[in-house]
């Protein structure tokens, strides 16, 4: 088992807390940089996970925090449909840095966090979780390159756990306007719409003033309001970490249109801010080369802003005034929502052009 624990070609996938098992799923270090999440869908279905009882995982869990200290990984965190799988996959570069996207057993953590998850057979909880996934994560990146971590949306309730145990890690948050937010969910029909819905049902759990919130209530808004509700509770949160951590520079924000717009800018300053040390000339290779055009949303298809704003500007006349009194009605009922905001900390894209 220590070796399967040690070993990075199997990744720690999911957290069981009905058996509190770690289920370990064999996986190839090129195929976790080639796909666009961590998920099973994007994985091999047919291959078995191998279950490790979390009782062997106990010593890890409770060991000193240096080893993440020593090698902190870098975060993405991001709002959703905001370019965070564009920016992760851009800043893998073989020997200096490895990306993980959307790794399941942070999400656990969080819902760990969400359920005050307590263990019937060891002496963890669920703030064990937030360390014990980054170290079982952290054999992905070897001794000369930096481990990013892009997690889903839904692990944003932990960020201060996972930047507590890391010491001076560095992170970006990316978020989006409201309407790119609208239009991208509505032009992925009605699994979008679907995918929403969990999203806010985990969400609100975050917030205590909707913690209590009835599944009746929820079923009885429309999937506009549900989508509005979302982003404005997703940009409260992150302006939350925001406030918390980019004081001590360690967190910056960063607007996902100003990533798709301008890709080598925007790279440039990532990489000073996360201290990644790519070096120019394979940043401008990753701007010039194909993979960066890949759909992190539609696997096989090519993604372009021609295509997108085509795609947007069909939604936007298919919805017409729906659309239009949608976003009324969300800065009716919460005023002071921008629905272009700019959160605090942006990162400081023209002085690493400059430098």
């Amino acid at each position: 088992m220590n070796d399967l624990i040690s070993n990075p070609n199997y990744l720690a996938y999911r957290f069981d807390f009905q058996t509190e098992t770690v289920g370990y799923l064999p996986i190839e270090r090129d195929e976790i940089r080639g796909v666009s999440s961590l998920k099973r869908e994007y994985i091999d279905s047919s291959r078995q996970l191998i279950e490790v009882p979390l009782a062997e995982l106990v010593d890890l869990a409770n060991s000193p925090n240096q080893a993440l200290s020593d090698r902190p990984p870098r975060f993405i965190f991001h709002t959703a449909y905001c370019a965070s799988t564009f920016l992760s996959r851009c800043l893998d570069v073989e020997g200096t840095s490895v990306s993980l996207r959307e790794p399941q057993l942070l999400l656990d953590a969080a819902n760990a966090k969400r359920l005050q998850w307590q263990s019937r057979s060891t002496s963890l909880d669920y703030t064990h979780f937030p360390k014990l996934a980054l170290l079982l994560l952290q054999k992905h990146a070897s001794e000369s390159e930096k481990l990013i971590i892009k997690p889903i949306n839904s692990v944003n309730n932990i960020i201060p756990e996972l930047l507590q145990v890391t010491a001076s890690s560095k992170s970006l948050m990316l978020y989006t306007d409201a309407r790119n937010f609208v239009l991208s969910t509505l032009g992925k029909g009605e699994g979008g719409k679907q995918t929403i819905r969990s999203m806010f049902d985990l969400l609100r759990c975050d917030f205590p003033h909707l913690s209590n919130l009835q599944l009746t209530h929820t079923i009885h808004m429309t999937d506009l309001r549900v989508i509005m509700t979302l982003w404005r509770l997703q940009l409260e949160q992150a302006e939350q970490a925001l406030q918390q951590y980019s004081p001590t520079n360690e967190m910056a924000s960063l607007y996902g249109e100003d990533l798709i717009g301008s890709p080598l800018e925007v790279l440039q300053a990532a990489n000073v801010f996360l201290e990644l040390d790519i070096s120019s000339e394979e940043i401008q290779a990753i701007v010039n080369s194909d993979d960066r055009f890949i759909d992190a949303k539609n696997d096989g298809q090519r993604f372009s802003k021609e295509k997108r704003m085509k795609r947007y500007e069909r939604l936007e006349e298919f919805f017409g005034k729906d659309l239009d009194d949608g976003l009324e009605w969300l800065t009716r009922n919460n005023p002071g929502t921008k629905l272009f905001p700019e959160l605090s900390a942006a990162l400081h894209i023209q002085d690493a052009t400059s430098s």
